[in-house]
């Protein structure tokens, strides 16, 4: 399949994560790495604070290979090998970045700051900042998603989805507005790239076999 043509079918969902970077890209430009991540950070309620704590499992590769799985068990096993893949590349570039870019968390960043929004037991203190890999995860599994269903409006709520896992990684101090938005780069392309090359030959390997 062309890029074009996988384009245009999710041009819903194309222009929306269009959107969202900009409006990152917005924030990035318009303030300072602490100013961007105040902005974004501006109430946490005690609910909102346990939503999001649970909530950001959503980009735990853990659960990518739970859909992954669901999927095969439901016979749908061309999908299934396609999220698995997708989800193993984004994770795996994502960590290597991790290795290759030393960036504090916003714990250490900020820990000279006034900043009362960290949690407890929750909030991480390294320097493996960039990129979120919660978010690569979560864009990688949104994206395949997307570009397998028929229903825009399916691929809408797929994409929120993912956007709101980049979110809680900046709501819970684990990241900044950079990480989460090269994390999404990551899942989103590597998803296309998969789609674009492999389409043809894992449907392939995935279709039943004719006895005879």
């Amino acid at each position: 399949m062309m890029f074009s043509e996988i384009f245009r079918k999710n041009r819903y969902f194309t222009a929306g994560f269009l959107v969202f970077l900009i409006a990152l890209v917005w924030v990035m430009a318009t303030y300072s790495k602490a100013d961007g991540f105040y902005l974004l950070n501006p109430w946490h309620p005690k609910a909102l604070d346990d939503f999001f704590i649970y909530y950001t499992n959503l980009g735990n590769g853990f659960f990518s290979v739970v859909v992954s799985l669901g999927l095969f068990a439901f016979r749908k096993r061309f999908l299934a090998l396609m999220v698995m893949v997708d989800y193993a590349i984004s994770g795996i570039l994502a960590q290597v970045l991790k290795h290759l870019i030393s960036e504090a968390r916003p714990a250490i960043y900020l820990k000279d700051s006034s900043y009362p929004y960290f949690i407890d037991h929750v909030t991480l203190h390294n320097f493996q900042s960039f990129p979120s890999g919660h978010t690569a995860s979560a864009f990688a599994l949104a994206t395949a998603l997307a570009l397998a269903t028929k229903n825009r409006m399916y691929g809408l709520l797929f994409l929120l989805g993912a956007i709101m896992v980049g979110y809680s990684r900046i709501y819970l101090g684990q990241h900044f507005p950079d990480d989460v938005l090269v994390g999404s780069l990551l899942g989103f392309v590597t998803s296309v790239l998969c789609w674009k090359y492999w389409e043809t030959p894992f449907r392939k390997f995935t279709a039943p076999r004719v006895k005879g």
